[in-house]
């Protein structure tokens, strides 16, 4: 399974050091910078400070043409993100347009990211995808943790494991993620999961390890 780590919506202090710590550690595979409050600046300096040899661990939510600067994993689009994009029959060829659809692939001014990700809230939203994706991301799979009142949108889980059977897409369990729930992700036929308010709520109390990701 592959494990994914999203990065924590407010600042933390040292922030910067444990996120080069984290993807140091071989047992993760990807980290997704979210952070939708920083502008392009921001996002640049971020990254920069990021050890060069790790940032193709790195799948970036916003700025998308970082990528031309920084050889990061890839880019994570959502419904919101889909406002930006062209089909490649409209692109204007004086422009460079940020995300065009050509032929199922996203391409960001027109380079090809290496990878690009998905976040979907439904099964729905995920099969009607009209490009391709290495993976998608579904939630919120239990009840969140980084957001209160933010419930779970699969509470059948006989019917979740159903849907995961008939899906092609990658899909990585996200939202309410514990080490304790992975091995009952695996068995409902997740790809991976995908950790954010269990993760960084336990490296601020200093007490994360990895022992039941394996």
């Amino acid at each position: 399974m592959k494990r994914i780590i999203l990065s924590y919506p407010a600042s933390i202090e040292n922030e910067l050091e444990k996120v080069n710590e984290l993807l140091t550690d071989n047992e993760i595979d990807f980290f997704h910078l979210r952070k939708l409050d920083f502008d392009y600046t921001q996002m640049k300096d971020y990254l920069a400070k990021i050890d060069d040899d790790l940032h193709n661990k790195i799948i970036i939510h916003s700025h998308y043409s970082l990528i031309t600067d920084f050889d990061l994993a890839g880019i994570n689009l959502n419904r919101k993100a889909l406002n930006q994009l062209v089909y490649a029959d409209e692109v204007d060829k004086c422009f460079i347009q940020p995300l065009v659809l050509n032929n199922r692939q996203i391409e960001v001014n027109r380079e090809l990211p290496n990878m690009v990700t998905y976040s979907a809230h439904s099964f729905e939203e995920v099969n009607n995808l009209v490009f391709d994706v290495d993976y998608a991301f579904l939630s919120p799979i239990y009840d969140s943790i980084s957001k209160q009142n933010y419930k779970s949108n699969f509470t059948d889980k006989n019917k979740l494991k159903q849907e995961l059977i008939k899906t092609n897409t990658k899909v990585i369990a996200l939202g309410g993620v514990t080490d304790g729930k992975v091995n009952e992700l695996k068995d409902l036929g997740f790809d991976g999961v995908a950790q954010l308010g269990n993760y960084w709520e336990n490296i601020l109390n200093e007490k994360h390890n990895f022992s039941n990701l394996a």
